[in-house]
């Protein structure tokens, strides 16, 4: 068992019409904060267009938790992570791992 000493918050990403008729996304909380083991997977470089853009990927395993999928988002120092991948961690029903890349 991974220690769990990182608090994160788990979001949901709904879309509002704005007053000009475009949607908008907005961040609202699922639950209150959760501790987490945080752990960086690797970060790969793209060149594309003379443009260089590093891709970073991580995993954060929190106590199992129902209904978590990939529509949330997670928030850790106040940066935003996309979940990519949710994984019940061989089936057993205490941690689950949330695969994450970092919003741009």
């Amino acid at each position: 068992m991974k220690l769990k000493d990182k608090k994160i918050e788990i979001l949901a990403v709904p879309s509002v019409i704005n007053e000009n008729g475009y949607p908008k996304e907005r961040l609202e909380p699922v639950c209150p904060p959760v501790w987490a083991y945080f752990r960086h997977l690797s970060g790969r470089e793209d060149h594309a267009a003379n443009a260089e853009q590093v891709q970073e990927e991580a995993l954060f395993q929190i106590n199992r938790r129902a209904g978590l999928s990939t529509a949330h988002v997670i928030r850790f120092k106040g940066m935003l992570w996309d979940i990519t991948r949710v994984d019940t961690v061989e089936g057993y029903r205490e941690d689950m791992t949330l695969y994450c890349k970092r919003r741009k």
